[in-house]
This record gives C-alpha cells, sequence and structure tokens, in this order.
C-alpha cells in the first residue's frame, strides 16, 4: 500500500510554506501597490500598507504554527484568510478605480484570493475537536474487534479517531456494509484499501466461546480470525490495541497462522483518565505511519 505525499504532515508542510511565500508577496504587492498610487492621499496610502502589512503578519504567522504544529495555528488561519479575502477586495477596488494599472491590481487580487480559498479549503478538513490542532490524514484504518469482548472501547477510540482522520477511510464493521455479501470478500475489499490494521484485544478477546463451546479464536471461519489472518499473511502493518486491562497473547496461546500477531508491537489504551492520553499517542503513531515511503 502507497499513501501519497499529499497525505500527512508533507501537506502541513505544504500549507505552511505557501503561508510564508504568500507573506512575501503581499508585502512586495503592496509596496509595488504604492509605488503606482503616487498621488493617493495619506489615508488611502495607510489603508493599503495596513491592508498588505496585516495579511503578511496573519499569513507568516499561520506559516509558521503549522510547520511547528502549535495550538492555536486554526484559528489563525481563519484570520489569514479572511484579512486576505479583504485584501483581495481592496486589490479589486484598486485596478476600477486606476484602469492603467489594473493588470497589477488584478493579478495581486488574483493571488490573494486564491490563497483565501486554499487556507479555507484545508480549514473545512481540519478537526474542532481536542485531538490535535491539525488537518485530517487521508490513512486507510482497518478496525477488528470483537463486539462482545471491547465494543464499548472501540466506540470511543472510533470516535476519536474521525477526528484526526479522514472518517470515510476508517473501516468498521464492514460485514454490515454489503449485506448478502460474502464476508471473507467484503474483509479482503476492506484490507485492500487500509494502510494500517488495528487489532483490539479486550480481556476476552482469545478465550470468547463460540456455539460449540470452543474459543472462536481456534475456528478458521471466525470473523475476527480471518480478518486478522487475513492482514498478517498480506504483510500489512497490523498493530494490536489492549484495552481494558488486556495483555498481549503470546505465540502459543494463538492458532500457528495469527502467532506473528504476539510479535507486534502493541498500544495499550486504558480506560479514564489515562484514554485520552493513550488515544493521543495512537493518533500520533498512525500520523506517523502514514509519513513512512511503501506504507
Amino acid at each position: 500500500m502507497t499513501v501519497t505525499r499529499g497525505d500527512g504532515r508533507f501537506l502541513l508542510r505544504r500549507l505552511g510554506i505557501v503561508s510564508m511565500l504568500t507573506a512575501l508577496v503581499s508585502l512586495l504587492a503592496t509596496a509595488g501597490g504604492l509605488s503606482l498610487l503616487p498621488y493617493a492621499g495619506a489615508a488611502g496610502q495607510w489603508v493599503l500598507g495596513a491592508a498588505g502589512g496585516a495579511v503578511a503578519v496573519a499569513a507568516f504567522a499561520f506559516g509558521r504554527l503549522v510547520i511547528l504544529r502549535r495550538p492555536g495555528a486554526r484559528r489563525v488561519g481563519f484570520v489569514a484568510a479572511g484579512m486576505a479575502l479583504a485584501a483581495a477586495v481592496l486589490f479589486g477596488l484598486l485596478a476600477l478605480a486606476r484602469p492603467e494599472a489594473g493588470g497589477y491590481f488584478v493579478a495581486c487580487m488574483a493571488v490573494l484570493a486564491a490563497y483565501a480559498a486554499f487556507v479555507s479549503h484545508r480549514l473545512a478538513f481540519w478537526p474542532s475537536g481536542e485531538i490535535a490542532d491539525e488537518p485530517r490524514v487521508s490513512l486507510g484504518i482497518f478496525l477488528s474487534y470483537r463486539r462482545d469482548d471491547s465494543r464499548e472501547s472501540v466506540g470511543r477510540i472510533h470516535d476519536h479517531l474521525c477526528q484526526a482522520f479522514v472518517p470515510e477511510r476508517i473501516f468498521l464493521d464492514v460485514e454490515r456494509q454489503s449485506a448478502g455479501a460474502d464476508y471473507r470478500e467484503v474483509i479482503g475489499t476492506a484490507l485492500d484499501q487500509s494502510e494500517v490494521v488495528l487489532v483490539v484485544i479486550g480481556p476476552a478477546w482469545l478465550t470468547l466461546a463460540g456455539a460449540d463451546g470452543r474459543p472462536r479464536i481456534d475456528d478458521t471461519e471466525d470473523m475476527v480470525r480471518l480478518e486478522v489472518e487475513m492482514a498478517l499473511a498480506r504483510g500489512q502493518n497490523v498493530v494490536p490495541l489492549l484495552v481494558q486491562g488486556a495483555r498481549m497473547p503470546s505465540a502459543a496461546q494463538l492458532p500457528a497462522p495469527l502467532a506473528p500477531l504476539a510479535y507486534r508491537n502493541a498500544l495499550p489504551v486504558r480506560p479514564d483518565p489515562d484514554f485520552r492520553g493513550d488515544v493521543l499517542r495512537l493518533v500520533e503513531a498512525l500520523r506517523a505511519l502514514a509519513t513512512v515511503p511503501g506504507r
């Protein structure tokens, strides 16, 4: 599986660099505009200079906050987009007022309007929750779990992941998505679209029994077993999540096809008051995976 370089932190760096370049362009455009208005009154030149300077400061601050991933970047982004749009309107009015320099002012207006549109588009995909102050990452995440073992924990984890990642690429309860379809094919299709498989392991994940009294994990047709087995066989990035105090099963406790799972680094997601911190660490780990070439 390959994650495009437009995802994850590369996109953030690009947004930050574009903002800082826009700050420089705004200063140059303002200086050029003032030179084309030699007979404008002091008030008019002050308005143009203040507008261009404000855009430069806001865009530069937004770019720095984004690149450094500092809190408050989203709020500054709204300010930068609003100021850029206001300055674009001002340059548009100047184009009408000074038709002999209309081409210059229209070009400035187009650059600032494009920047405002670009930032607004990125802010539209920016989570407003507490997970992180950066846009959602497009990462295919497959959640494998047993309802009778960890339904509540998975629901909370899923809600938090949807704040940090594109919800349409988070696969949960895949067997419900295509009624009447062969669930093996449904699982395979979902795995094809996933870069990471999160195997949620609760206290009863290994021991829950089926109708015949045997542990479900020993049933070759068990859905959870199939999900994990197929992901391991495909060489996908499988990350065990230990919830509700569960411990990682040993290789000897697992069926042979699932034995490699025992050697994967597991992440704990503990109950409150540790839940939020553990989920934040999970999100950071997944964001890091989104930038690894070949994933």
